[in-house]
Formats: C-alpha cells, structure tokens, sequence
C-alpha cells in the first residue's frame, strides 16, 4: 500500500528525493521524508485510513523513527487494551507498542505489513516484516550507501541485495549486515475454517465510505471470496480478464448467476500489438524475468489498471489458498507433499505474493489476502494428508468446508493457472517466441535493457518448485 526507502550514507539526504520518485506508483498520495547525519527515510503513501495530515509518515515516536507499508487490521483493539493514543490511522499503533512492549509487540499485530524502525542515535534499523512477507522489504549496498527498500528499481546498482527475514531484523547501518531478532509465534485458532475465513474477509473491507474490489476468475479461491464479499456489501465491483470464450469467463458466469454479482466488469484482453509494450510494464513493475511471474504478472497489471481507472484502492484476491491447502498437487499419501507445502509457503514472497504486490502497486493499488489470514494459517496448518487430497481432487477442506455456497461446477473446479485460463498466456508465449528462442532468453533480454543489476541473483528469475515445469510449458496446460 505504499513505498519505503531509506539510504544510510554521505548524500543519504541529497539522493533520497531521486530514489523515493522511483516508488511513487506505490504510494501516488504523498510523500514525506526524514533526514538526520547521513541517515534519510522516505516514504511514498497510498492513503485508505485516515484522511490529510492523519497517517503522514515517517512517524516520530520517543527515541524511534519509522515507515510502515501495510495494514493493521486490529489496530482499534490494540489501542484500547495498551491505552495508547487513537486516531483512524492503522499504522500509527506500531511505533507506540514497539516503545511499550519490545519486538514480541509483532505477534500482537493482526494484518500484512513491512517496516523500518531506526535508532538513529545507536545507528541501527530494525525491520519487521509479516508472518507470510506479504510486503516486500530489501536491504543491499550500492557503492555509495546501504539501502532499505520495498522494490530495487529505487537504486540505480546495488553491490549486493538480500530480502529481509519475516519476524524482526536488526540492519548495522553501516555494513548492512542482518541478525534476525525476533520470529513470529504461531497464532491460536479458536474457530472453523468457514468462520475464520469468513472473519478473514470481513477485516480487509475498507470502511463503507471507500469502494472495495474483488478479482475474480472463476476458480474456487476467488469464487468463495466473491461468495463472501457479496454477503458483506452490495457496492462490491468484481474484476476479471479474458474474453468470451475463455474458460474462465464462463466459470465466471456461472458464479455470477449463482450470486446474483451485479457490477461485473470484463477487461478484454490487450491486441497483440499491445503485448511487447506490456511484457516491457510487466518485468520492470515485478523486476522479474521469470515467465510464470512474467504471464500471471501481466494478467494482474492489467486487472489492477481497471480497477486504478475505477477508482478503487483496495482489492480482494483469492492467492494463498493454493499454497495453503495443497491446490497444486495430486499427491500421494507416501509423496513428500509436506515438504512441497512448506516450500510453496516459504517461497511465496518472491514468487506468488511478489507478483501480486508488485503488479498491482504499479497501479496504485492494494491486494488483500483473505486466505493469508492469520488464523486461516494456522487451521491450515493443522490439516493432515486427507484434508487436502483424496478422491482424485485437491484442496479438500476447502471444497468440504463450503458446501453449498458456489455452484458445483465451480466447487470442484480443478485448478487452470490464471494466465492460461484467462488467455493471456497464449499471447505472451507467442510473442516470446517468435524468433525461436525461449522465453526466459527473451525475457532475461529486456530485463536488461531496464536494469544494471547482475541478473544471476536467484530473486530475478527463480519459482524453485516449479522452474523446470516453467520452461517446457506450452500456451495451456498439457
């Protein structure tokens, strides 16, 4: 929901504006900076709670001073119960109960966020960053500085990068060197998993007075949080990709009716001469050369454009049930579908979640996760093999769990990759092959063109579980 910098050398102070401009898609509403010594902390702000001077960061709090990308969905109930000063601003809570409580403060906060907390006095940052990594958060040194940063594309170079740890991290401000503080402790689940998920969704709405989306395809994951969406707020607009006679538009259909969604909005797919130009927003918004990142990335930017030029801010989206409750895989109860889980959820922040933020943020706008819920986490932790697999389908307690509320078709729906079921696929594995070569030279080439960075670095070009399936794909699935 917004952009941070923070750059610790000589002209820390002289270069922040120039590397700030850089992530103002992400934060189009303001900006404000912090400067003291050789420190400078920049923040580029996409305004949903609190309204004019309300919310205007970096914030100031005794001895701390702070960025925070994100949202606090609890941040009411926190400032009753530690008495700390309110206002409608969800952020503003985090300084207050760091000062209060220390770093076990994060496993109160309820919600997605990234931030940096500097000591400038000690010379230290401490960065916190959500149980799933949702936000983005890079440290790195360029030749003249050490940076803190929500996207790369801020530097010009960087000597060398690393993403900060979820949980807490102290950053030496002067090497860059990392020491994690403090891991996150897993949450308690008191409820079901239909009632947690439906606590989940209810907490991403924004307030009545600012309008809400919903990107739809058809699948499962997004159907049930239509299903719920709709249940909450009748002024819900759902967004989906692709034309007429693709296989998602008529799942969407069939949920449509079964719903009775009334503003649907269908974003055609771009004319081939329109591809190269995007392919080109695409790498540079996801800074990725990955073709499965590159092709979804592009299904999202284009969503995420139609829902900048309505006029909508923040978004639900059905990402994390895949990994969560196992919609990749038929597995076998002797296969190590465990380890393929945990894998899928610890690389989500520089694989699926990645391409999510940063296509939509290109825009200006925020994804929300409902099936990264804390505790939807947490009850799908507990799930052993036959919650996930059985009968031939995936994703069990899932379509047990809601029964009943989506047409059958759609419940049972088996899982069809976004930019294949939209179509978008088929336009971009075209386009990059039309001279012979594979995607992933093509893509590497303009990356290129729009970075200085040394591409070898795994985070540019890396989907470890699924890389070798990646480069044998074909324009749908086999």
């Amino acid at each position: 929901m917004c952009g941070i910098i923070m750059l610790s050398g000589p002209n820390a102070a002289a270069r922040l504006p120039e590397c700030l401009n850089r992530l103002r898609h992400r934060g189009p509403d303001s900006l404000g900076t912090w400067s003291e010594g050789n420190l400078a902390l920049g923040f580029a702000r996409l305004a949903i709670n609190g309204q004019g001077g309300v919310g205007h960061q970096p914030y100031r709090h005794g001895d701390l001073v702070g960025a925070i990308n994100g949202e606090v969905y609890n941040h009411r109930k926190l400032k009753r119960r530690y008495r700390l000063a309110s206002s409608e601003c969800d952020t503003d809570v985090v300084l207050p109960l760091l000062a209060r409580s220390g770093w076990r403060s994060i496993d109160d906060l309820d919600g997605f966020y990234s931030a940096v907390v500097l000591r400038p006095h000690t010379r230290e940052a401490f960065c916190l960053r959500d149980q799933m990594g949702k936000k983005p958060l890079f440290v790195g040194r360029s030749s003249t500085e050490v940076f803190i940063t929500s996207e790369l594309k801020a530097l010009d170079e960087c000597e060398w990068f690393e993403l900060l740890p979820r949980g807490v991290a102290r950053v030496d401000l002067d090497t860059g060197r990392v020491v994690r503080v403090a891991s996150h402790r897993q949450s308690i689940a008191e409820q079901d998993l239909a009632t947690a998920f439906e606590q989940a969704v209810q907490k991403r709405m924004p307030s009545r007075a600012l309008p809400v989306g919903v990107f739809l395809s058809g699948g499962l994951d997004s159907s049930l949080v239509a299903a719920f969406a709709s249940r909450m707020r009748d002024d819900v607009t759902y967004f989906t990709l692709g034309n007429m006679e693709g296989p998602d538009r008529k799942a969407v259909d069939a949920v449509v009716s079964a719903l009775g969604l009334v503003d649907v909005r269908a974003v055609p797919l771009p004319e081939p001469a329109r591809i190269p130009a995007l392919i080109r927003a695409v790498v540079y918004a996801t800074e990725s050369f990955n073709p499965s990142i590159v092709s979804n990335g592009l299904a999202t930017y284009l969503l995420a454009q139609a829902a900048h030029d309505a006029g909508i801010k923040v978004v639900l989206t059905g990402e994390g049930a895949d990994e969560l409750f196992g919609g990749y895989h038929l597995f076998s109860e002797h296969d190590p579908w465990h380890e393929v889980r945990r894998r899928l959820i610890d690389d989500m922040q520089f694989t699926e979640l990645r391409r999510l933020d940063m296509s939509c943020m290109a825009h200006g706008v925020e994804p929300r996760c409902p099936f990264l819920d804390r505790t939807v986490r947490t009850i799908s932790d507990g799930l052993g093999f036959h919650d996930l697999y059985e009968g031939g389908e995936n994703k069990v307690a899932l379509r047990r769990g809601f029964e009943g509320m989506l047409p059958p078709e759609i419940l049972h729906r088996r899982k069809t990759s976004f930019d294949v079921g939209s179509g978008i696929r088929g336009e971009v594995v075209r386009h990059l092959r039309r001279n012979g070569k594979s995607e992933r030279e093509e893509l590497r080439r303009v990356w290129r063109e729009l970075f200085r960075f040394e591409s070898s670095a795994p985070f540019f070009h890396s989907y470890p579980v699924f890389d070798a399936v990646i480069d044998r794909r074909g324009e749908t699935h086999r």
